[in-house]
């Protein structure tokens, strides 16, 4: 990982405005001059309301396979998502109130909210930690203090920190390995097609590991991917696929 600014430091000059990624409204290079009286607090999930589809780390497949369904993006380079709706702009685990539904696991996309990893600048491997100030997890009043009275970082702000480093080195990972699987030809558009209410419902729009390509590696190949763990993987994501009757559910029947 590259090296990081001091949390509580001032951020590289020159930093590039970044282009926001989904579920963020704004981002600015978190320091102590401009946002120490700033707080954090639980203030659920309703933020996501609307996303049908959330990005999800290759490590997070095997817990987030017993409750989503996961597939590839249709775009390259075909990163992968977990699920959460089968109409754009429906997240049937968001509640009225942003509680996720119990048992459904929470990607650590969501949960690294309102923090974010940017790069200082397009030539830089220097990641700078920036926030999201419009984030309902931000309060000047509510919740636990980002710097303490000197302007250094709360351990609340270390570990928040943390995971959003940690976050950031799993979707490097997970694109690696999307990489890996697109060139040796897995990632190939899909279908499903189940019964809904009585009628057929199709769903497609993605991309899945196409299992005859799968079977069809060479030996050494399947042994690469078995070797590096990703066999579990690409098993975690296809049987993941088999939830999404239940997504549907609260589809609405075709009129």
């Amino acid at each position: 990982m590259s090296e990081m600014p001091a949390a509580n430091g001032h951020a590289p000059p020159g930093a590039a405005a970044p282009v926001l990624p989904p579920l963020y409204r704004s981002l600015e290079p978190l320091t102590a001059e401009r946002h120490r009286a700033l707080r954090l607090r639980d203030a659920g999930y309703g933020f996501a309301a609307q996303a049908s589809a959330i990005p999800l780390a290759a490590e997070e497949f095997g817990v987030a396979a017993r409750t989503l369904p996961i597939v590839f993006a249709a775009q390259a380079p075909h990163m992968p998502v977990a699920l959460t709706g089968l109409t754009s702009g429906s997240n049937q685990f968001v509640g009225p109130d942003g509680t996720w539904r119990q048992g459904v696991y929470i990607p650590a996309y969501l949960r690294r909210v309102p923090f974010f990893l940017v790069r200082a600048s397009q030539a830089s491997d220097q990641l700078v930690l920036c926030l999201d100030t419009t984030a309902a997890q931000v309060s000047e009043t509510e919740g636990e203090p980002i710097f303490d009275a000197e302007g250094k970082a709360t351990p609340q702000l270390d570990r928040a920190l943390a995971f959003v480093k940690s976050v950031e080195e799993a979707m490097l990972r997970t694109r690696a390995i999307t990489e890996q699987l697109s060139a040796l030809g897995l990632l190939k558009a899909a279908v499903v097609e189940f019964p809904q209410a009585g009628r057929p419902l199709r769903v497609d729009g993605f991309f899945a590991v196409d299992r005859p390509a799968l079977a069809a590696l060479p030996a050494d190949k399947l042994a690469d991917l078995r070797d590096r763990g990703w066999l579990e993987v690409i098993y975690a994501h296809l049987l993941s696929i088999g939830g999404m009757p239940e997504l549907a559910r609260h589809v609405a029947p075709p009129g």
